[in-house]
């Protein structure tokens, strides 16, 4: 019986990656190229079509992209690229499987070989067990906010939801706080969310406002502050009881040692305070976990799909 060949795609900030992926569920014939070279997504898997010297037609593909997938158009975010499922399918020769990149993430980190899991709190022993029913959710904090659910329930099937709460509104809760969304509303008095708030820089001129730190590590350390807020927010609104999980530049550089217990208490004092409280914290790291989430989902290919899940809904799930 002739292998089928599976093709990883991932469109990132500013790049795009392609690898074949072999037999036991390896990357192969890896390429990244600018994203800025290509016109259009076709352009980018023809050009690879070339270089890997592998038809397209016939092959297994999924597509992490930066942005909403829903609908037979995709448009991916920070980019002029729009991509559409119809010419995918015709160069595929059938559906291919499209999923934001925090999804992606989320499948690398249920069943990816590149990622790795570090606690954030003193609940967080070991890794989370993606085996039994739970909920988890999963934060992107980089240029941007992404957010993906985890979903397993009670006979094991594994699912995972992009969801977005980046783009919902900051809720201020000290003076510094008013005097940061003030100064991020400026003077039309525009919606702060909490992405323009968790990826303002410490560096940014706007700290100059009265009201706000002046002292780089004082900054940084309202930031891990309101990011705890944030994460305790994506827990309650999600029922994620099970845990949080994190991942992105941006916390790398905001949860230090010095600044993780303020983190960790604010996350604490949300509302529902004991089943917030007891949801332990993970940091998500790795190489290419977008790629490696793409592996994830093909592997899955043909289990068994919720009733009812719409074809351009991306949820794949798995006994």
């Amino acid at each position: 019986m002739t292998q089928e060949h599976k093709l990883a795609v991932s469109i990132d900030d500013d790049s795009i990656k392609m690898a074949w992926v072999t037999e036991d569920d390896r990357l192969s014939r890896a390429q990244i190229w600018p994203i800025t070279q290509f016109s259009t997504l076709t352009d980018a898997l023809l050009a690879y079509e070339k270089k890997a010297g592998t038809p397209l037609f016939g092959a297994a593909c999924a597509l992490s992209v930066m942005g909403a997938t829903y609908g037979e158009t995709i448009m991916v975010s920070r980019s002029n690229w729009a991509i559409n499922r119809a010419g995918l399918r015709t160069m595929f020769g059938h559906d291919v499987i499209a999923l934001n990149n925090v999804a992606a993430c989320a499948w690398a980190a249920l069943g990816g070989s590149l990622a790795k899991l570090e606690g954030l709190s003193p609940a967080a022993i070991g890794e989370p067990d993606f085996h039994h029913g739970g909920r988890w959710v999963l934060s992107n904090i980089d240029r941007g906010v992404g957010l993906a659910v985890i979903d397993v329930d009670e006979a094991g099937i594994a699912r995972v939801l992009e969801c977005e709460m980046g783009h919902c509104g900051f809720a201020p809760v000290t003076a510094e706080d008013r005097a940061l969304a003030a100064a991020l509303a400026g003077s039309g008095g525009r919606l702060v969310s909490w992405e323009m708030v968790l990826t303002v820089s410490p560096d940014d001129p706007i700290w100059s406002v009265p009201g706000l730190p002046t002292e780089r590590p004082q900054r940084i350390a309202m930031l891990a502050r309101l990011a705890g807020h944030y994460i305790g927010d994506t827990v309650l609104a999600h029922g994620a009881w099970s845990g949080a999980i994190l991942m992105g530049s941006r916390v790398g550089e905001l949860l230090t040692d010095a600044t993780l217990p303020s983190f960790n208490a604010a996350y604490e004092k949300i509302k529902y305070r004991r089943l917030v409280r007891d949801a332990p914290r993970w940091r998500l790291v790795g190489q290419n976990m977008t790629l490696s989430g793409c592996v994830a989902v093909l592997g899955r290919r043909g289990a068994p799909q919720p009733q009812g899940t719409a074809r351009s809904w991306p949820i794949a799930s798995v006994h």
